[in-house]
């Protein structure tokens, strides 16, 4: 005990190099941390809709799959993620990418930080991710982020209680600085 409060064990933080190599190793750490954290969902930033289902296969119906893109998916692809389960959030905008400095701040974590907290504020304002989620993202045509965090729509990004705003939980893993 420090001081009263309760110390907690904390888990490494797993570090992946950049790109589709990384994404086998990504989806095993997202499959053991959903197992033992109570997260509702997982939400994945997938340009193409190919992660979203590998995730969803990896996870088999433990927890709700949100795929989120600024495009669309393809009809063959939506299909496959119906017949998972996977929730598909097309054409959506991206709210951090218009707050400058924001999102600046998020890159000096790596594109695959912003990317995964950016698909859980899109989730969060269209009502597919509440309390505690696992937002997921990558760079370079693979996955190597995943975090724990309670979203919150665009709207309480700033919100003067603590209490509305996004807060990231637990960094699962995050891209290796190169």
């Amino acid at each position: 005990m420090n001081g009263g409060i309760p110390l907690k064990v904390v888990k490494n933080i797993l570090y992946l190099k950049p790109g589709a190599k990384s994404t086998a190793d990504l989806v095993e750490a997202v499959v053991e941390r959903v197992k033992e954290s109570g997260v509702s969902s997982v939400v994945v930033a997938s340009t193409k809709g190919r992660s979203a289902l590998k995730l969803a296969e990896a996870l088999k119906g433990a927890v709700e799959v949100v795929s989120v893109t600024e495009f669309t998916y393809d009809g063959d692809l939506k299909k496959q993620m119906k017949k998972l389960g996977v929730a598909a959030i097309e054409r959506a905008d991206l709210p951090l990418q218009d707050r400058r400095g924001m999102r600046d701040a998020l890159l000096f974590f790596g594109a695959g930080v912003k990317a995964a907290l950016e698909a859980a504020v899109i989730a969060a304002e269209k009502g597919a991710a509440q309390g505690k989620v696992m937002a997921v993202a990558g760079s370079r045509g693979g996955l190597d982020t995943a975090l724990i965090v309670r979203p919150a729509p665009p709207s309480d990004l700033s919100s003067p209680d603590p209490e509305k705003r996004m807060k990231v939980l637990e960094i699962i893993a995050m891209p290796l600085g190169e």
